[in-house]
Protein backbone atom coordinates (compact mmCIF):
# COMPACT_ATOMS: atom_id res chain seq x y z
CA UNK A 1 0.00 0.00 0.00
CA UNK A 2 1.22 3.57 -0.59
CA UNK A 3 0.74 6.66 2.07
CA UNK A 4 -1.39 9.21 1.90
CA UNK A 5 1.12 11.67 0.92
CA UNK A 6 1.97 9.37 -2.28
CA UNK A 7 -1.82 8.74 -3.27
CA UNK A 8 -2.11 12.41 -3.13
CA UNK A 9 0.66 12.74 -5.33
CA UNK A 10 -0.49 10.01 -7.54
CA UNK A 11 -3.72 11.85 -8.01
CA UNK A 12 -2.66 14.98 -8.83
CA UNK A 13 -0.45 13.21 -11.34
CA UNK A 14 -3.64 11.26 -13.15
CA UNK A 15 -5.56 14.60 -12.98
CA UNK A 16 -2.79 16.42 -15.00
CA UNK A 17 -2.80 13.72 -17.29
CA UNK A 18 -6.47 13.74 -17.55
CA UNK A 19 -6.37 18.00 -18.25
CA UNK A 20 -3.54 17.65 -20.78
CA UNK A 21 -5.60 14.67 -22.48
CA UNK A 22 -8.21 17.21 -24.96
CA UNK A 23 -4.44 18.16 -26.33
CA UNK A 24 -3.51 15.44 -27.41
CA UNK A 25 -6.45 12.95 -27.74
CA UNK A 26 -9.16 15.25 -29.18
CA UNK A 27 -9.77 18.65 -31.71
CA UNK A 28 -8.50 21.83 -30.36
CA UNK A 29 -11.48 24.38 -30.85
CA UNK A 30 -10.63 27.51 -33.11
CA UNK A 31 -13.93 30.06 -33.73
CA UNK A 32 -13.77 31.67 -36.70
CA UNK A 33 -15.98 34.55 -37.13
CA UNK A 34 -16.77 35.80 -40.83
CA UNK A 35 -18.48 38.45 -42.44
CA UNK A 36 -20.57 37.26 -45.78
CA UNK A 37 -23.98 35.48 -46.99
CA UNK A 38 -25.17 33.52 -49.76
CA UNK A 39 -22.52 32.12 -51.76
CA UNK A 40 -19.97 33.91 -50.38
CA UNK A 41 -20.63 32.39 -47.19
CA UNK A 42 -21.48 28.86 -48.99
CA UNK A 43 -17.30 29.03 -50.49
CA UNK A 44 -16.05 30.33 -46.83
CA UNK A 45 -17.88 27.04 -45.45
CA UNK A 46 -16.27 24.77 -47.97
CA UNK A 47 -12.85 26.37 -47.31
CA UNK A 48 -13.95 25.03 -43.34
CA UNK A 49 -14.71 21.74 -44.34
CA UNK A 50 -11.82 21.43 -46.36
CA UNK A 51 -9.71 21.98 -43.25
CA UNK A 52 -11.63 20.51 -40.86
CA UNK A 53 -11.59 16.77 -42.64
CA UNK A 54 -7.28 17.29 -43.57
CA UNK A 55 -6.80 18.49 -40.04
CA UNK A 56 -8.44 15.39 -37.81
CA UNK A 57 -6.27 17.18 -34.97
CA UNK A 58 -7.50 20.51 -35.41
CA UNK A 59 -11.67 22.11 -35.50
CA UNK A 60 -12.39 25.13 -36.82
CA UNK A 61 -16.05 26.37 -35.68
CA UNK A 62 -16.96 29.04 -39.00
CA UNK A 63 -19.73 31.32 -38.15
CA UNK A 64 -21.61 34.18 -40.25
CA UNK A 65 -21.96 37.18 -38.48
CA UNK A 66 -23.80 39.24 -40.89
CA UNK A 67 -22.36 41.95 -42.60
CA UNK A 68 -18.70 43.48 -42.32
CA UNK A 69 -19.47 46.37 -39.90
CA UNK A 70 -21.56 44.06 -37.95
CA UNK A 71 -19.15 41.61 -37.89
CA UNK A 72 -16.79 44.43 -36.60
CA UNK A 73 -19.06 45.50 -33.72
CA UNK A 74 -19.91 41.86 -32.79
CA UNK A 75 -15.77 41.41 -32.31
CA UNK A 76 -15.13 44.48 -30.41
CA UNK A 77 -18.14 43.97 -27.87
CA UNK A 78 -17.14 40.17 -27.32
CA UNK A 79 -13.54 41.35 -26.87
CA UNK A 80 -14.51 43.40 -24.07
CA UNK A 81 -16.66 40.78 -22.68
CA UNK A 82 -13.73 38.39 -22.25
CA UNK A 83 -15.04 36.06 -24.66
CA UNK A 84 -13.91 37.24 -28.80
CA UNK A 85 -13.60 34.65 -31.27
CA UNK A 86 -9.94 33.30 -32.37
CA UNK A 87 -10.30 34.63 -35.41
CA UNK A 88 -12.12 37.15 -36.81
CA UNK A 89 -12.56 38.65 -40.43
CA UNK A 90 -12.95 42.23 -40.44
CA UNK A 91 -13.08 44.69 -43.40
CA UNK A 92 -10.10 46.84 -44.76
CA UNK A 93 -11.57 49.92 -43.61
CA UNK A 94 -11.13 48.19 -39.64
CA UNK A 95 -7.31 47.79 -40.27
CA UNK A 96 -6.62 50.87 -38.07
CA UNK A 97 -8.80 50.46 -35.35
CA UNK A 98 -7.65 47.08 -35.12
CA UNK A 99 -4.32 47.74 -35.00
CA UNK A 100 -4.59 50.08 -32.16
CA UNK A 101 -6.80 48.15 -29.87
CA UNK A 102 -4.08 46.30 -28.59
CA UNK A 103 -6.29 43.06 -28.48
CA UNK A 104 -4.52 41.23 -31.23
CA UNK A 105 -1.73 38.86 -31.97
CA UNK A 106 0.32 39.87 -34.87
CA UNK A 107 -0.48 37.21 -37.47
CA UNK A 108 3.51 37.36 -38.56
CA UNK A 109 4.56 36.50 -34.83
CA UNK A 110 1.75 33.78 -34.51
CA UNK A 111 2.50 32.18 -37.36
CA UNK A 112 6.55 32.28 -36.78
CA UNK A 113 5.53 31.22 -32.85
CA UNK A 114 4.01 28.04 -34.49
CA UNK A 115 6.58 26.88 -37.02
CA UNK A 116 4.71 27.98 -40.29
CA UNK A 117 7.06 29.52 -42.69
CA UNK A 118 5.55 32.27 -44.48
CA UNK A 119 6.65 34.48 -47.11
CA UNK A 120 4.87 37.44 -46.91
CA UNK A 121 7.01 38.73 -50.10
CA UNK A 122 4.71 36.67 -52.17
CA UNK A 123 1.43 38.73 -51.81
CA UNK A 124 0.51 40.65 -54.56
CA UNK A 125 2.02 44.46 -54.66
CA UNK A 126 -1.26 45.86 -54.65
CA UNK A 127 -2.66 43.90 -51.25
CA UNK A 128 0.76 44.39 -49.69
CA UNK A 129 0.71 48.16 -50.31
CA UNK A 130 -2.27 48.01 -48.08
CA UNK A 131 -1.79 45.99 -45.54
CA UNK A 132 1.76 45.76 -45.07
CA UNK A 133 4.28 48.03 -42.47
CA UNK A 134 6.84 49.74 -43.85
CA UNK A 135 9.12 47.07 -42.45
CA UNK A 136 7.30 44.43 -44.19
CA UNK A 137 5.50 43.34 -41.45
CA UNK A 138 1.88 41.63 -42.13
CA UNK A 139 -0.70 42.06 -38.47
CA UNK A 140 -3.41 40.32 -40.19
CA UNK A 141 -3.28 37.90 -43.16
CA UNK A 142 -5.22 39.02 -46.01
CA UNK A 143 -8.49 37.17 -47.28
CA UNK A 144 -11.20 38.05 -49.47
CA UNK A 145 -9.70 41.07 -51.65
CA UNK A 146 -11.79 42.91 -54.63
CA UNK A 147 -11.08 46.20 -56.96
CA UNK A 148 -13.54 48.27 -58.51
CA UNK A 149 -13.73 47.20 -62.48
CA UNK A 150 -16.76 48.23 -65.11
CA UNK A 151 -19.10 45.76 -66.27
CA UNK A 152 -21.06 46.18 -69.39
CA UNK A 153 -24.38 44.46 -70.93
CA UNK A 154 -22.59 43.69 -74.55
CA UNK A 155 -26.08 43.51 -76.32
CA UNK A 156 -27.19 46.85 -74.66
CA UNK A 157 -24.06 48.71 -75.66
CA UNK A 158 -24.12 47.19 -79.26
CA UNK A 159 -27.68 48.30 -79.70
CA UNK A 160 -26.54 51.89 -78.65
CA UNK A 161 -24.26 51.80 -80.94
CA UNK A 162 -21.50 51.92 -78.21
CA UNK A 163 -18.54 49.85 -79.71
CA UNK A 164 -17.07 48.57 -76.40
CA UNK A 165 -16.59 49.92 -72.72
CA UNK A 166 -15.64 53.67 -71.98
CA UNK A 167 -12.42 53.66 -71.08
CA UNK A 168 -12.45 57.86 -69.89
CA UNK A 169 -15.57 59.15 -67.81
CA UNK A 170 -15.77 61.38 -70.49
CA UNK A 171 -16.44 58.77 -72.66
CA UNK A 172 -18.02 56.73 -69.88
CA UNK A 173 -20.51 60.32 -70.03
CA UNK A 174 -21.09 59.58 -73.83
CA UNK A 175 -22.03 55.93 -73.53
CA UNK A 176 -24.53 56.97 -70.65
CA UNK A 177 -26.19 59.83 -73.22
CA UNK A 178 -26.82 57.10 -76.03
CA UNK A 179 -28.06 54.63 -73.88
CA UNK A 180 -30.58 56.74 -72.98
CA UNK A 181 -31.52 58.07 -76.26
CA UNK A 182 -31.77 54.38 -77.17
CA UNK A 183 -34.12 53.89 -74.73
CA UNK A 184 -32.82 52.02 -71.87
CA UNK A 185 -34.28 53.39 -68.27
CA UNK A 186 -31.11 52.29 -66.30
CA UNK A 187 -28.08 53.39 -68.58
CA UNK A 188 -26.06 53.19 -65.25
CA UNK A 189 -26.42 51.80 -61.42
CA UNK A 190 -24.36 52.35 -58.67
CA UNK A 191 -24.81 52.49 -54.62
CA UNK A 192 -23.15 55.43 -53.90
CA UNK A 193 -20.89 54.10 -51.71
CA UNK A 194 -17.71 55.94 -51.05
CA UNK A 195 -15.41 53.17 -51.35
CA UNK A 196 -16.10 53.39 -55.34
CA UNK A 197 -17.02 56.59 -55.38
CA UNK A 198 -14.22 58.13 -53.04
CA UNK A 199 -10.81 55.48 -52.34
CA UNK A 200 -11.29 53.92 -55.95
CA UNK A 201 -11.37 56.61 -58.33
CA UNK A 202 -8.92 59.01 -56.27
CA UNK A 203 -6.41 56.00 -55.69
CA UNK A 204 -6.66 55.56 -59.58
CA UNK A 205 -5.92 59.06 -60.01
CA UNK A 206 -2.97 59.20 -57.65
CA UNK A 207 -5.20 61.87 -55.21
CA UNK A 208 -4.99 62.09 -51.65
CA UNK A 209 -7.73 61.19 -49.60
CA UNK A 210 -5.82 62.71 -46.20
CA UNK A 211 -2.75 64.12 -45.19
CA UNK A 212 0.37 62.13 -43.55
CA UNK A 213 0.03 59.15 -46.45
CA UNK A 214 -3.66 58.24 -46.57
CA UNK A 215 -3.04 57.95 -42.75
CA UNK A 216 -0.39 55.29 -43.30
CA UNK A 217 2.19 58.02 -41.55
CA UNK A 218 0.81 58.53 -37.97
CA UNK A 219 -2.31 59.06 -36.00
CA UNK A 220 -2.25 63.13 -36.96
CA UNK A 221 -3.69 62.37 -40.57
CA UNK A 222 -6.64 65.06 -41.35
CA UNK A 223 -9.17 64.30 -44.72
CA UNK A 224 -8.16 66.77 -47.76
CA UNK A 225 -10.56 65.30 -50.61
CA UNK A 226 -12.80 67.84 -50.89
CA UNK A 227 -11.43 69.57 -53.71
CA UNK A 228 -9.61 68.18 -56.60
CA UNK A 229 -10.31 65.09 -58.79
CA UNK A 230 -13.04 64.10 -56.10
CA UNK A 231 -14.95 67.71 -56.41
CA UNK A 232 -15.09 67.06 -60.29
CA UNK A 233 -15.87 63.34 -60.03
CA UNK A 234 -18.28 63.96 -57.78
CA UNK A 235 -20.31 67.04 -59.61
CA UNK A 236 -20.28 64.83 -62.60
CA UNK A 237 -21.82 61.97 -60.78
CA UNK A 238 -24.53 64.68 -59.43
CA UNK A 239 -25.33 66.02 -62.80
CA UNK A 240 -25.87 61.82 -64.23
CA UNK A 241 -28.17 61.18 -61.38
CA UNK A 242 -30.18 64.89 -61.31
CA UNK A 243 -30.52 63.60 -65.76
CA UNK A 244 -31.27 59.81 -64.98
CA UNK A 245 -27.82 58.25 -66.38
CA UNK A 246 -26.96 57.26 -63.41
CA UNK A 247 -29.95 55.35 -61.11
CA UNK A 248 -29.58 54.55 -57.36
CA UNK A 249 -28.81 50.55 -56.42
CA UNK A 250 -32.38 51.00 -54.36
CA UNK A 251 -34.39 52.34 -57.50
CA UNK A 252 -33.93 49.78 -59.51
CA UNK A 253 -36.16 46.91 -60.09
CA UNK A 254 -33.78 44.83 -57.89
CA UNK A 255 -32.79 47.03 -55.33
CA UNK A 256 -28.86 45.32 -55.29
CA UNK A 257 -26.33 46.84 -57.64
CA UNK A 258 -24.76 43.23 -58.80
CA UNK A 259 -28.61 42.19 -59.23
CA UNK A 260 -29.85 45.19 -61.39
CA UNK A 261 -26.80 44.21 -63.64
CA UNK A 262 -26.78 40.91 -63.75
CA UNK A 263 -30.67 40.53 -64.57
CA UNK A 264 -30.18 42.61 -67.33
CA UNK A 265 -31.95 45.98 -66.14
CA UNK A 266 -29.21 48.11 -66.27
CA UNK A 267 -26.21 48.54 -68.63
CA UNK A 268 -23.00 49.72 -67.20
CA UNK A 269 -22.27 49.11 -63.59
CA UNK A 270 -19.33 50.24 -61.56
CA UNK A 271 -18.77 47.39 -59.00
CA UNK A 272 -16.46 45.07 -57.34
CA UNK A 273 -14.43 42.36 -58.97
CA UNK A 274 -16.47 40.13 -56.21
CA UNK A 275 -20.04 40.57 -58.12
CA UNK A 276 -19.05 38.84 -60.78
CA UNK A 277 -19.98 35.59 -59.27
CA UNK A 278 -23.38 36.37 -58.95
CA UNK A 279 -23.04 37.94 -62.64
CA UNK A 280 -21.80 34.89 -63.48
CA UNK A 281 -24.49 32.61 -61.36
CA UNK A 282 -27.06 34.40 -62.99
CA UNK A 283 -26.36 33.81 -66.91
CA UNK A 284 -28.96 36.35 -68.20
CA UNK A 285 -26.51 38.94 -69.64
CA UNK A 286 -22.83 38.93 -71.55
CA UNK A 287 -20.93 40.41 -69.10
CA UNK A 288 -17.89 42.61 -70.52
CA UNK A 289 -15.31 43.82 -68.21
CA UNK A 290 -13.12 46.61 -67.82
CA UNK A 291 -10.79 48.67 -66.25
CA UNK A 292 -12.09 51.64 -64.19
CA UNK A 293 -12.36 55.30 -66.44
CA UNK A 294 -10.17 57.99 -65.87
CA UNK A 295 -10.37 61.60 -66.85
CA UNK A 296 -9.09 61.94 -70.52
CA UNK A 297 -5.30 63.56 -70.59
CA UNK A 298 -4.65 62.17 -66.97
CA UNK A 299 -2.26 59.88 -65.21
CA UNK A 300 -3.22 56.59 -64.26
CA UNK A 301 -2.24 55.02 -61.22
CA UNK A 302 -2.90 51.26 -59.91
CA UNK A 303 -6.50 50.71 -58.28
CA UNK A 304 -6.56 50.14 -54.52
CA UNK A 305 -8.09 47.14 -52.84
CA UNK A 306 -11.39 46.32 -50.54
CA UNK A 307 -12.26 43.43 -49.15
CA UNK A 308 -11.02 41.88 -46.01
CA UNK A 309 -8.42 40.07 -43.69
CA UNK A 310 -8.26 38.19 -40.56
CA UNK A 311 -7.30 38.91 -37.26
CA UNK A 312 -6.18 36.65 -34.12
CA UNK A 313 -7.05 37.96 -30.76
CA UNK A 314 -4.84 37.07 -27.69
CA UNK A 315 -6.25 36.11 -24.10
CA UNK A 316 -7.24 32.23 -25.94
CA UNK A 317 -6.12 29.10 -24.73
CA UNK A 318 -2.71 28.17 -25.51
CA UNK A 319 -3.99 25.37 -27.55
CA UNK A 320 -5.60 27.21 -30.14
CA UNK A 321 -2.72 29.15 -31.41
CA UNK A 322 -0.99 26.51 -33.46
CA UNK A 323 -4.85 25.17 -34.85
CA UNK A 324 -5.13 28.88 -35.71
CA UNK A 325 -1.83 29.09 -37.58
CA UNK A 326 -2.44 26.07 -39.52
CA UNK A 327 -5.77 27.23 -40.25
CA UNK A 328 -4.04 30.16 -41.80
CA UNK A 329 -1.20 28.54 -43.74
CA UNK A 330 -4.78 25.96 -45.23
CA UNK A 331 -6.29 29.27 -46.66
CA UNK A 332 -2.82 31.07 -48.08
CA UNK A 333 -2.18 27.62 -50.10
CA UNK A 334 -2.71 28.37 -53.61
CA UNK A 335 -5.28 25.65 -54.00
CA UNK A 336 -7.45 27.09 -51.53
CA UNK A 337 -7.31 30.60 -53.33
CA UNK A 338 -7.78 29.56 -56.63
CA UNK A 339 -11.09 28.09 -55.32
CA UNK A 340 -12.25 30.61 -53.38
CA UNK A 341 -11.83 33.35 -56.17
CA UNK A 342 -13.46 31.25 -58.73
CA UNK A 343 -16.58 31.03 -56.53
CA UNK A 344 -16.81 34.17 -55.32
CA UNK A 345 -14.85 36.61 -57.85
CA UNK A 346 -12.54 37.67 -55.14
CA UNK A 347 -8.93 38.24 -56.16
CA UNK A 348 -6.16 35.56 -55.58
CA UNK A 349 -3.53 36.87 -52.94
CA UNK A 350 0.02 35.55 -54.22
CA UNK A 351 1.59 35.47 -57.29
CA UNK A 352 1.87 32.03 -57.07
CA UNK A 353 -2.06 31.34 -56.92
CA UNK A 354 -1.96 34.00 -59.61
CA UNK A 355 0.59 32.22 -61.90
CA UNK A 356 -1.32 29.08 -61.27
CA UNK A 357 -4.89 30.48 -61.67
CA UNK A 358 -3.41 31.58 -65.39
CA UNK A 359 -2.16 28.57 -66.25
CA UNK A 360 -5.52 26.15 -65.83
CA UNK A 361 -7.28 25.41 -68.49
CA UNK A 362 -10.45 28.23 -67.78
CA UNK A 363 -7.63 30.97 -66.94
CA UNK A 364 -8.56 33.85 -65.02
CA UNK A 365 -12.13 34.66 -65.22
CA UNK A 366 -12.37 38.12 -66.67
CA UNK A 367 -13.26 40.45 -63.86
CA UNK A 368 -10.19 38.43 -61.84
CA UNK A 369 -7.83 39.43 -64.82
CA UNK A 370 -9.40 43.09 -65.28
CA UNK A 371 -9.33 43.63 -61.50
CA UNK A 372 -5.61 42.22 -61.19
CA UNK A 373 -4.45 44.15 -64.33
CA UNK A 374 -5.53 47.21 -62.76
CA UNK A 375 -3.85 46.94 -59.37
CA UNK A 376 -0.66 45.98 -61.38
CA UNK A 377 -0.10 49.20 -62.44
CA UNK A 378 2.68 51.90 -61.27
CA UNK A 379 1.56 53.30 -57.65
CA UNK A 380 2.08 56.42 -55.67
CA UNK A 381 1.60 57.68 -52.18
CA UNK A 382 -1.91 57.46 -52.39
CA UNK A 383 -2.65 54.81 -54.87
CA UNK A 384 -2.46 52.39 -51.94
CA UNK A 385 -5.89 53.58 -50.41
CA UNK A 386 -6.87 55.17 -47.52
CA UNK A 387 -5.96 53.56 -43.75
CA UNK A 388 -7.47 55.87 -41.07
CA UNK A 389 -9.28 55.62 -37.61
CA UNK A 390 -13.17 55.41 -37.08
CA UNK A 391 -13.43 55.12 -41.16
CA UNK A 392 -16.90 53.55 -40.97
CA UNK A 393 -18.16 56.24 -39.16
CA UNK A 394 -16.68 58.24 -41.71
CA UNK A 395 -18.38 56.55 -44.63
CA UNK A 396 -21.32 56.56 -43.10
CA UNK A 397 -21.56 60.77 -42.79
CA UNK A 398 -19.97 60.59 -46.55
CA UNK A 399 -22.95 58.78 -47.45
CA UNK A 400 -25.37 60.69 -45.68
CA UNK A 401 -24.16 64.12 -46.81
CA UNK A 402 -23.82 62.79 -50.77
CA UNK A 403 -27.50 61.53 -50.25
CA UNK A 404 -29.14 65.75 -49.34
CA UNK A 405 -26.70 66.53 -52.48
CA UNK A 406 -28.45 64.02 -54.32
CA UNK A 407 -31.90 65.15 -52.98
CA UNK A 408 -31.27 68.55 -53.97
CA UNK A 409 -31.00 69.90 -49.94
CA UNK A 410 -27.00 71.05 -50.71
CA UNK A 411 -24.36 71.82 -53.59
CA UNK A 412 -22.54 68.97 -53.89
CA UNK A 413 -19.32 71.32 -53.09
CA UNK A 414 -21.18 71.34 -49.70
CA UNK A 415 -21.73 68.48 -49.22
CA UNK A 416 -17.95 66.89 -49.76
CA UNK A 417 -16.97 69.92 -47.26
CA UNK A 418 -19.18 69.23 -44.60
CA UNK A 419 -18.32 65.24 -44.78
CA UNK A 420 -14.46 66.48 -44.84
CA UNK A 421 -15.44 68.81 -41.43
CA UNK A 422 -17.19 65.46 -39.83
CA UNK A 423 -14.43 63.45 -40.79
CA UNK A 424 -11.45 65.72 -39.33
CA UNK A 425 -13.21 65.40 -36.19
CA UNK A 426 -13.46 61.49 -35.94
CA UNK A 427 -10.11 61.49 -36.97
CA UNK A 428 -9.38 64.12 -33.77
CA UNK A 429 -11.69 61.86 -31.36
CA UNK A 430 -9.31 58.83 -32.97
CA UNK A 431 -5.79 60.77 -32.04
CA UNK A 432 -6.94 61.73 -28.81
CA UNK A 433 -8.21 58.12 -28.27
CA UNK A 434 -5.64 55.79 -29.12
CA UNK A 435 -2.33 58.69 -28.96
CA UNK A 436 -0.89 56.25 -26.03
CA UNK A 437 -0.63 53.41 -28.34
CA UNK A 438 3.01 52.59 -28.67
CA UNK A 439 2.53 50.04 -31.96
CA UNK A 440 3.02 52.36 -34.96
CA UNK A 441 0.32 51.69 -38.05
CA UNK A 442 1.21 48.82 -40.24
Amino acid sequence: MIGRAAARRLACALWALAAAAPLAGRAAEVEFWYAHGGLYAQAIDELCDGFNATHPQDHVHCLSQGTYEQTLRKAVAAYRAGQPPALVEIYDIGTADMLHSEAIYPVDALMKDNGQAVDDADYLDGIRRYYAAADGRLFSQPFGTSTLVLYGNRGKLAAAGIPGLPRTWEAFEQALRALKAHGESCPAVADFTPWKMLDQVNAAAGAPIASAGNGRDGLAARYAFADGIHRRYMRDVARWHAQGLLLPAVLTHAGDQPLAFADGECALSLDSTGSYAIVLKAGIVDAEVGPLPAYAGAARYGNTIGGSSLWVFKGKPAAVYPAAARFLAYLREPRQQRLFSARTGYLPLTREAQRQLEASPLGEPAAIRVGLASMALPGNAYSAGARLGFMSLFRLIWQEEVQRALAGRQSMDDALAHAQARGNLLLARFQATYAGTARSQP
